[in-house]
């Protein structure tokens, strides 16, 4: 098992080496093709800062606090979804809540790794028992995120929408379940609604480096209402912008080829087909591990 932490005692610098990329990505799942309607990874990217200030860790990566009701394993698993490494993960809190079942932590951490790995109708019980549970723990306060994304991959658009809702109520700062509710409000053509939780979302995501990717996705999506209304210059300018902070989202350079289509400018959307075909190739080939 890849484990960058292995043993407890090292759980006090979890906060300080946690990668951010699971929280802000959270909306976006391991499956890139995917990734257009979801998180985040930030992982998920997704991982995971109030849940979003830009230079915080994720809201579980400092484990310990719940240590009394939680169990001594918690804080590596807590890294391991923190780091993305979604299989160690599940082996680890599959273990832990064989011992500890009542572990409104584990299950959370566990629905985090099945939501992030396409699994989200086995992700959303763990997710509401978790928030049932009334166990305090870090980052109980952001369950109702995850509830929201997991709603959202189940099309389960209303339940997310009031995950989201209540989420942002609880954690103002909350920019990624303000990009679930204008996914969301995209989804059912409430442009308007969507363009006012996507400019909410891209104040308070701000222009930090650590969180380019997740300005990238946000700018698309405002590329997108731009398109819907045939506004095609300034559609083309957002998806160039995301593009610039995020050259490897695949969606986006295929949807700025058919902006390019749109304007004749036959060559520019030629070089932006390429340009996604070997973005989805670098993808496929770190998701085959050749990348590593």
């Amino acid at each position: 098992m890849r484990l960058s932490i292995r043993c407890t005692a090292l759980a006090a610098g979890i906060a300080l080496a946690a990668s951010t990329a699971l929280w802000s990505g959270c909306s976006e799942p391991v499956a890139q093709k995917k990734a257009e309607n979801q998180g985040e990874e930030r992982p998920l990217a997704a991982a995971e800062q109030s849940p979003n200030a830009p230079d915080r860790p994720p809201p579980f990566a400092d484990a310990e606090a719940a240590a009394s009701i939680s169990h001594p394993n918690i804080p590596i698993a807590a890294q391991l979804v923190a780091s993305g490494s979604f299989l160690d993960a599940e082996i680890v809190l599959n273990a832990i809540l064989r011992e500890r079942p009542e572990s409104a932590q584990a299950k959370f951490l566990l629905g985090v790794v099945y939501l992030k790995t396409q699994r989200a109708a086995r992700a959303l019980p763990l997710l509401e028992a978790s928030l049932a549970s009334g166990q305090s723990f870090t980052g109980r306060s952001h369950i109702e995120h995850f509830i929201g994304w997991a709603n959202y991959q189940v099309s389960e658009l209303d339940a997310a929408k009031r995950a989201f809702q209540s989420h942002v109520a609880a954690v103002p700062t909350a920019d990624d379940s303000y990009y679930g509710l204008a996914v969301i409000a995209l989804d059912e053509d409430r442009t308007a609604d969507a363009q006012q939780a996507l400019e909410r979302a891209l104040e308070l995501v701000g222009t930090s480096p650590r969180r380019a990717r997740d300005r990238a996705k946000i700018l698309a999506r405002l590329g997108d209402i731009e398109f819907r209304a045939d506004r095609i210059e300034p559609a083309v300018a957002l998806f160039e912008e995301s593009l610039d902070l995020y050259a490897d989202h695949v969606e986006v350079w295929g949807k700025m080829a058919r902006a390019l289509d749109r304007l004749g400018r036959v060559e520019a959307a030629d070089a932006a087909r390429a340009q996604q075909a070997a973005a989805q190739a670098r993808f496929d080939a770190h998701a085959r591990g050749e990348g590593e």
